[in-house]
Parts: C-alpha cells; structure tokens; sequence
C-alpha cells in the first residue's frame, strides 16, 4: 500500500525543481529542508510525496497542521500531535534527538512558542525537519511579513545554513502538458483544449489540476471543455481556487483584465491611454495578457481571470470603465480611433435604446462609423442577427455604402457590390465585398485601395480555378494556376499568402516537391515576419500550416519540425484566436496526428473540431482530412471507425474525393482480410488516377496495384519513369519497398499497404526533407532509442520475421487478426518501422545484439 501511495503522489511531480527522492534522501542523512512556494506551486503536493517517499524507506513522518485556533496558543501545534519526543522540545533543554522527520507545511499559522522550540532543535541537531514556506508572486498584493517571529525563524534556519532552501517555479507550458497527461480521461482533450487550459491556469498547478478536471468532466459529457469553462459554478472548487488566486492582484490589474475582455481586441496604444500603463506592462510580461503580432498589438486577456475579476469588481464598474473609455474616444474621434470601443458603444446603444443613451446627440457621420465597426466585427464572428442590427441603426443615421454592404452580408442577400457569390469561402466574400466596395468609394479612383481590390478579386477567382483542377485531378493546371496568383504583386498580404501556400501544395501532389520547398519556405517568411503583415490572423496562420502539414503527407516527406511550428501556434491560437480559429487548428493537429500514426488522437482532434462552429475549410478539404483519419483508423484495426467515417461522407462527382473514398475502402477491405475485394477496389482507386498529373496520388495508387499482385507491367514501369521524373521522397520508397518484395509474400497485411514512413518526430532535419536517406536515418534514430515492446508484440514481430502471415500467428497464439494488426501495428510505431518485415529484421537484430530496450525476451514459441 506504501509503495502505491509513493507512486501516486510521485506521479504528480512534474518539473525539474520538484523532486521527492532527492529531497527525501537529504532528509534521511539529516538535512532539513525549506520548500518556498507562493499559492498554487505545488508546495503541499510535494510535501506530501516527500512523506510518501520517506514512508517507503521505513521512516515514520510527523506532521505538525497549524491552524488559526492555535496561533496564540504557547506549544498548541505540539500538544495537538501528542507525539512524546516532540513534547521534549518544550523544556528546550538537552534531550535525544527526534527520530522521526517533522514535516510543517505551513509556517504562517504557527505559535511562536512552537517556531522558537522546532529552530532550536534543528540548530542543534536534534530534529529533521521538512518546512514549507508561502511566498508571493509578483505583483501580489498578499506580501507574508518576513520580519514576523515565527517567519523570521524559519527563514533564519535557512539563512544560517542549518536548513537547504527549495524554491518552487511557476508552471511552465511545457510541464502543464505533461501534467495533463497524468489525469484519467486525459485522451478525451485535444490540443486546442490542452493550449486553452494552459493559458488560463496562469501558471498555477492548483488552477491547473481544478481546470483538468474540469474540462475532463465537460468532455466525458460530450460537451466543449473550453466553452464550459465560460461558466464556472460558484460552488465549485475551481472557483475557490480561482477567487484566491485573483484576490492576490492589485485593483488596477483587476480593472485592466475586466476592462480589456470587455474591449475585445483593443489596441495596446489606446489601453495605455485608458487603463494604469504600469498594469498593462505587467500583465503582458506576466503572461495574463497577450498581444498579437500585429502593428496594432491588439490585446487578449485571460478570459478566466478577467471573469473572476468582474465578480470581484463588480459589473457596475466593470460597466463604467468601459463607458467611460467609450465617452474619451467620441470626444477624441478626430484624435483617435479604435474599433475595439466602437464595438462597446454600439452594444450599449442597442442594448438601452436611442432615448436612454447619448445615440441621439452623436453626429450622424460618427454613429455610421460606430455602426460599420460593429456590424462588421458582427458578420466576422457570424452573429449576424447583430450585424443586421448595427447596420440598419447606422443606416438610420447615414447612407452608407458599405453599411449596407455589412447589412446584405448579415442578410446573406446578393448584391452587385457582392463578388463572387457562389464562392465556398465565405471569409474570402466579405473580404473580396468590403475591398471592392471601399475602392469604389475611394476619394481617389487611382490610389493603392482600388489596385488592391481588384488584385485580390484576381487571386480568388486564379485559386478558386485552381481548386477546381485538383478536385478534377489536373493538377499541373492546378499549380500553375495558383502560380499566376502569386504573380499579383499588388494583391494583399492574406490572399499572398493563400496564392503561395496553395502553390506549394498543388505542386507536391504534381510531384515536383523541390519547387514546393520554395514554397513552403516564402510562406515560412511570411509567417515569421514581425509586425505581421496587415489582415493576417490565427485563422490564416493556421490554415497555411494546415495546408503545409497535408503537402508534407501526400509527398511523403517528414513534417515534423511543422508539427513543432503548429504546436507554438495552437498556444498563440488559445490566447488570441476565436472559434473559427479553435476549428481549423483542431483540423490542422488532425492532420498532423494521422501523419505521425496516431489515429485514435487524430479521431479525437477532428470530433471536437466539428462540435465548435461550422468548418471553415472548404467541403472538399474537409473530406480530405477526414479520409486521411479513416485510413489511418483503418491501419490500426479500427475498422468500424473507419467504415463509419466513409459512410457520413457525399464524394459528389469529385474524381478526387471519389478516388480518395476508394483508396480508404481498400485499406478496410484489407483490414478486415476480404483480399479480393481489396484487390477491386485499388484497381477501382487506380483508375481514378490514371493520365493524370497527380503524381503524389498516382504512385501510391500504383504501389498498392503491385502490393496486391494485380499491376500489369506497363503499371510496374509507370511506377519506375514516375520515380524517375519526380523528386518526391514517395516515389523513391516506393520503388525501394517494390524491389524488396518477393513472390512468398503470402496473405498481405494491411500495415504492408502504408508507403510513406510516419513523421519521426524528432525534428532533427530541415522541414521537408526530400531525400530516402533523411527518412531513413530517422527510422535509424528512432531505433537506437525504442520505446519498450511488451513481450505479446517482441513474440508476434519474431514470428513475422520468420514469414508467417498475421492469421498465421493469430490461429497459432489464439488471437484474432485484428489483435495481432494491432499489436504488429503499436510495435511498429514503437521501433519506427515503416512494414511488418522491417519490424521483424530490426526486432530480431536487437535480440541478437542483446539489446533490453527492445522488451523482454520471450520464452515461449
């Protein structure tokens, strides 16, 4: 029972400044120990893990629980353990040492009777003691009193050299995802969920283990862990946690925080005028503010704190902040200007009527600017009851064209003012609505607006055909035509960026992967450039590495240092983006687990992307994705999951979707052993590819035709000129594999139909890399490294290396198929190999090389 105790509380520590073992191995030599903590590091829990760690060693704890009711009471905390060697210390006079360890947690409470006998005995050697100390953090307005007796003596210890001190950090990101890890049900959060708690717990471990449950109980319910956390019950312990954590922060923090989630993406300059600067500067280097990387660094706040701080606050005066911001800016309009309060003010207006607000005595041209800005943020974020409102109210006041350009986007009504009104990207609409319409209505017809309206219409009209080629699987037009958009120099930065990232990808399923590179690499500095260019937000940053991430997938060619780049932006997405934002990052970090071969993850990620708000990547993107989890769903012996993923999807007449939906069949098919029927449907998959310019989709259609036996020689030397004549990673690999098999293959398993090795997530190489070899060395570095194989997966992977088919292993072990796929399949990802016969070779190399990381040897056969 001991020893699982130590294991539980051991578990909790993470964080290199946090070890048990070691503290409890100083206590056992007799060296007493300070821990110095503010609220919420942690430093009970480690405490308590000490004793645990102390317990399992045979050593008896003492543990000393001062309380309110006993400050004043000389000796009351030593009487109440009614320890004898302790009541010793009373007299302070020679007496044998203590042999148990006293551990204190914390000194605030304590007697000063008590505090002056416990500094003696360790002064003197006689007592072992573990002390916890609470400190502040920056900022507090809760500073404990270091001159105090009892705190003075403690801390003297320390200051003396009869006691080592430990101070705890702050909860780093990195540790807050491992500690997410360690909670049951932890697999239900996906990543966009896991970035949003770690913003919010701000550094906390208690707020973070509260937050994990949380979330945890809000997903098991099917709900949305992050909107749940919108509304957390009073009663709760999240709540009392949260309201201790806020009430250590000065008042102007808290009217910063209330203000500026009021004032939704206000900019830094106009904050500054309005709340304490000093505040502001700090909340930003504390991390419970953020601004963007725009030249306006516009401002988010932990929406979890700043809800608390309203309560403590109170919504009067959260309310009189942000009106009286409102008041400063309509005096100062003709000095500054931000949309963040044109916002405010319109919600107030339509909230208490033209009659009870100052609507009426606005100038009418300033109530149209009031409005468009409201209206317009309103259509964004797709509440367009409001948008409709905000743009009649402005109408009222002035006809405005482009209010009532806002007014027919929130209708949904098509106008002449409406560009391309069939167009699937409702984001690109509005943008393409609102540039033309501001050209037209330009002061002057020849300046830079009009020339970037129009540019902008040319580049989506060039990548709407562009799409249009790939879903018809033409896609050499495809690339070129994305490639004359990224020659509108005079387009904006978003729809430059959108020409390039779509460039690079229709050129990695052409098959030209060196020219996707370059690609890749001008949206890389696109991305990376600070200010951010005007007009790109998280959501444009996302879906330009989502489409990367997916270009990576289909060359074959390793993603994985894009993995790390959308890791860094999924924590500038939980900070600053919106609901949009939170879907198309759940879609990318799909996209990113299935190439890494973890389906199940992946599943998770695109499930809980679907429940935020409707995709915002087009019906065929979507369908892409969704079919890449099946596959990968299918890999792994899920194949119900996967058969229902195929199921919910309409292909349409999309070559591209109809073929993508045969290819999945296939690996089902093969999945469940219907070999025949498998064998169909890649020929069905492999005519959907034929004569077209999709080498990425072709090679992989090709190899699967000679893995079942079933290509002609005519396919069997298309497949060599295509490895040839491209310079995808795919095509080498697949010729590679190809030249590997022999005519025993028997019964084909359904791993041995995966051509692209999976990510080696080691990030050591360059992004993309283009070469066999780069994938090659990964796989070799994730070998010298292996993650344990149970002995069921060393047993099954030794006897496919002696040749058996998995029904083979499975009629001779008694398992089903689908057990042995899966065993074959979590050992493969384990050594990194990319078939079941490099499993088998690598398994059998390391049992001949004595190597014990490749798992337990097994004794029977």
């Amino acid at each position: 029972m001991r020893g699982e105790q130590t294991t539980r509380w051991s578990r909790g520590l993470i964080g290199a400044d946090r070890d048990a073992h070691v503290i409890a191995t100083r206590l056992r030599s007799g060296g007493s120990t300070m821990v110095a903590g503010p609220r919420g590091s942690g430093r009970s829990y480690l405490l308590r893990a000490v004793a645990a760690e102390l317990e399992r060693h045979g050593m008896h704890v003492i543990v000393l629980r001062p309380s309110a009711t006993l400050t004043d009471v000389p000796f009351g905390v030593l009487d109440a353990t009614g320890h004898p060697e302790l009541d010793a210390l009373r007299t302070g006079r020679p007496a044998e040492p203590v042999r148990d360890v006293v551990i204190l947690d914390d000194v605030d409470a304590l007697d000063t009777a008590t505090a002056a006998a416990l500094a003696r005995a360790v002064a003197s050697n006689r007592l072992t003691a573990l002390i916890g100390l609470r400190t502040s953090r920056a900022r507090s307005v809760d500073h404990p009193d270091d001159a105090d007796v009892v705190r003075r003596a403690m801390l003297d210890l320390w200051l003396d050299g009869f006691a080592r001190r430990v101070d705890l950090r702050e909860l780093s990101d990195d540790d807050a995802l491992a500690l997410i890890d360690l909670f049951p049900d932890a697999h239900l959060l996906d990543s966009t969920t896991r970035a949003g708690l770690v913003w919010r717990a701000d550094g906390s471990r208690t707020l973070m283990r509260h937050l994990i449950l949380e979330a945890t109980a809000a997903a098991r319910s099917g709900k949305d862990p992050l909107t749940a956390l919108r509304n957390v019950a009073r009663q709760s312990r999240l709540a009392m946690a949260l309201e201790r954590h806020v009430a250590e922060m000065p008042r102007t923090d808290l009217e910063s925080l209330a203000g500026i989630r009021r004032l939704r993406h206000l900019e830094l300059s106009v904050a500054t005028r309005l709340f304490d600067a000093e505040s502001v500067a700090a909340l930003l280097e504390g991390g419970q503010m953020h601004a963007d990387s725009s030249a306006h660094r516009r401002l988010t706040v932990n929406d979890l704190l700043a809800a608390e701080a309203q309560r403590q606050l109170g919504s009067e005066h959260v309310d009189s902040l942000v009106e009286a911001a409102g008041a400063r800016m309509l005096a100062e309009a003709d000095v500054w200007w931000s949309p963040a309060i044109a916002v405010s003010i319109a919600e107030r207006w339509h909230r208490q009527g033209s009659d009870s607000s100052v609507e009426g005595s606005t100038p009418p041209a300033i109530r149209a600017r009031i409005a468009r800005d409201a209206a317009r943020d309103a259509n964004d974020r797709g509440d367009t009851a409001h948008a409709a409102a905000y743009a009649q109210a402005g109408l009222n006041a002035v006809d405005d064209p482009l209010l009532r350009l806002e007014a027919a986007l929130a209708t949904r009504v098509v106008t002449n003012s409406w560009p391309d009104a069939d167009h699937a990207d409702p984001d690109a609409q509005r943008r393409l609505a609102r540039s033309r319409v501001e050209s037209e209505n330009s002061d002057d017809p020849d300046d830079a607006v009009r020339g970037s309206s129009c540019a902008d219409a040319r580049v989506e009209r060039l990548l709407t055909d562009s799409a249009q080629f790939g879903a018809d699987m033409d896609w050499a037009r495809a690339a070129d035509t994305a490639t004359t958009a990224i020659g509108e120099t005079d387009a904006s930065p978003v729809q430059h960026l959108r020409a390039v990232v779509a460039a690079g990808t229709s050129e990695a399923v052409r098959g030209r992967w060196a020219v996707a590179q370059r690609h890749y690499r001008a949206t890389e500095r696109i991305l990376d450039a600070r200010p951010q260019p005007e007009g790109i937000d998280a959501k444009d940053r996302l879906a330009a590495i989502m489409f990367m991430l997916a270009g990576h997938q289909l060359a074959g060619a390793d993603g994985t240092l894009l993995q790390r780049r959308l890791e860094r932006e999924l924590a500038t997405t939980a900070r600053e983006g919106e609901v949009a934002d939170l879907t198309i990052a759940g879609i990318a970090a799909a996209i990113s687990y299935t190439a890494e071969g973890s389906p199940a993850r992946s599943q998770r990620e695109l499930i809980t992307a679907a429940t935020r708000s409707p995709t915002p990547v087009s019906p065929t993107d979507g369908t892409m994705v969704a079919l890449g989890v099946a596959d990968e769903l299918a890999m792994a012996g899920a194949v119900d999951e996967a058969r229902a993923i195929i199921d919910s999807l309409s292909p349409g007449q999309a070559p591209l979707l109809r073929r993508s939906i045969a290819y999945v069949e296939t690996t089902i098919l093969t999945a469940e052993g219907r070999l025949d029927e498998a064998r169909e449907a890649a020929r069905a998959t492999a005519e959907f590819s034929r004569g077209a310019t999709a080498a990425a989709f072709r090679i992989r259609d090709l190899f699967r035709l000679i893995a079942f036996s079933a290509a002609t020689a005519e396919e069997i030397d298309e497949l060599v000129q295509l490895a040839a004549v491209t310079d995808l990673p795919l095509s080498s690999e697949a010729v590679r594999r190809v030249s590997a098999r022999t005519p025993e293959e028997g019964q084909l398993p359904v791993d041995d139909l995966r051509l692209n090795a999976l990510w080696s997530g080691e990030g050591s190489g360059g992004t993309g890399a283009n070469d066999e070899s780069s994938d090659s060395a990964s796989r070799s570095a994730t070998h010298e490294h292996p993650e344990e194989l149970t002995p069921r997966e060393r047993e099954i992977a030794l006897m496919a290396h002696e040749g058996l088919t998995n029904r083979e292993i499975a009629t001779r072990l008694f398992l089903s198929i689908r057990t042995v796929e899966s065993h074959v399949y979590q050992a493969r990802m384990k050594v990194g190999a990319a078939t079941r016969r490099e499993l088998g070779r690598l398994i059998a190399e390391g049992r001949s090389a004595d190597d014990p990381r490749l798992g337990a040897r097994a004794s029977r056969r």
